[in-house]
């Protein structure tokens, strides 16, 4: 998984949806920029993601073809930097992602 500042959404491969069972082809969907190819058709539902350690939320997120080469979702602003408290040490070579008061993990 990525965690991706500039990132507007939480996009994961299109696999992955189907790994879960979902029918990726109803959900609603319009096109998005900047991942794979040129523009891609993006599938949005709500999904909730675990980071493990009481680190978890709902997020409406996209499934994308242009993420299955990648093999990885990333985390973007809409559905998790906005539920988050993400801290980056660049010196340490660590990052830490809590949620409220609930706890966190590294």
């Amino acid at each position: 998984m990525w965690l991706d500042t500039g990132a507007d959404a939480c996009l994961f491969p299109t696999a992955l949806a189907t790994m879960l069972g979902i029918d990726y082809l109803k959900l609603p969907s319009t096109l998005t920029v900047g991942v794979g190819s040129a523009s891609n058709i993006t599938y949005y539902a709500n999904v909730n993601v675990d980071l493990g350690q009481g680190v978890a939320a709902a997020v409406y997120a996209g499934f994308t073809e242009g993420m299955n080469a990648h093999g990885m979702g990333l985390l973007g602003q809409s559905g998790f930097f906005e539920k988050f408290d993400v801290h980056f040490s660049h010196k340490s070579g660590l990052f830490t992602v809590s949620i409220s008061d609930s706890g966190s993990a590294e």
